[in-house]
């Protein structure tokens, strides 16, 4: 099974840019993608089914734009937004079938550092944001792991280890995602970089392969401020599922 993981920087789904992005996550046989920064019509020529979250405005948008959607090849049960966490950044979640297993999916847009309410003077201060959706994520996080199979991921806005930033954000991350595997920590294969968009298991999921895709096309445009980020994965027996890990200092 593979999973797609991509920021496409706000593209409407008419532009080349989202074209071409879409056009080579079709080409990968997804069965779950997680788009941030995205359009409600962003995956439409996917097909499958879609839900998605508006999120917090930190500037100016249009009424379809969406933080956070997610795609599954099958339908989507108990599908939702997580509305303590749409006041800062975004979040949504949903079960589908991830080949036969059921599994939770939860997509995320952290918010990044200098993140701050559109129009709220004076700003918020750099990191508070971020900070204050890890605190109010972490208590999901444990609930769902506890219940078995879940994939979370998006933009982390985080390199995994710790490259810059404060140590407690980083400290906050970690501490939120005790339990996962956050398989895409470190240097990403085909594009030689870390990232800041993630992909975290916990319960019997299991990487096979973690591999990136560049953000520029083949001819050198640019698509988006972020490369893309695959994993192939399976589902381990009971009793045998991946060691959970995270990238520490």
């Amino acid at each position: 099974m593979r999973i797609v993981n991509w920021n496409i920087e706000r593209h409407g789904p008419s532009t080349w840019q989202a074209k071409s992005l879409l056009a080579e996550i079709a080409e990968l046989g997804p069965d779950v993608v997680c788009l941030t920064e995205a359009w409600e019509a962003s995956a439409e020529a996917l097909g499958g089914y879609a839900i998605s979250a508006a999120g917090a405005a930190w500037s100016p948008q249009h009424d379809s734009e969406r933080k956070v959607l997610l795609w599954s090849k099958h339908p989507w049960e108990d599908a939702g937004t997580i509305h303590q966490l749409e006041a800062t950044g975004s979040a949504i979640t949903g079960l589908t079938l991830f080949g036969e297993t059921q599994v939770r999916v939860a997509g995320l847009c952290v918010p990044y550092h200098f993140a701050s309410p559109y129009g709220q003077e004076p700003k918020a201060k750099p990191w508070s944001q971020h900070e204050r959706f890890l605190e109010d994520l972490s208590p999901l996080l444990r609930q769902w792991r506890d219940e078995g199979p879940v994939m979370v991921l998006g933009d982390f806005n985080q390199f995994m280890p710790r490259v810059w930033g404060p140590k407690r954000s980083h400290q906050l991350m970690e501490e939120a995602f005790a339990g996962y595997s956050i398989v895409t920590s470190g240097e990403i294969e085909g594009v030689a970089a870390r990232a800041i968009d993630h992909v975290a298991f916990a319960g019997n999921l299991h990487a096979t392969k973690v591999f990136g895709r560049p953000a520029a096309q083949g001819d050198g445009r640019k698509r988006s401020d972020h490369f893309g980020v695959m994993v192939d994965c399976r589902t381990a027996p009971s009793g045998h599922s991946q060691m959970p890990k995270l990238g520490l200092d």
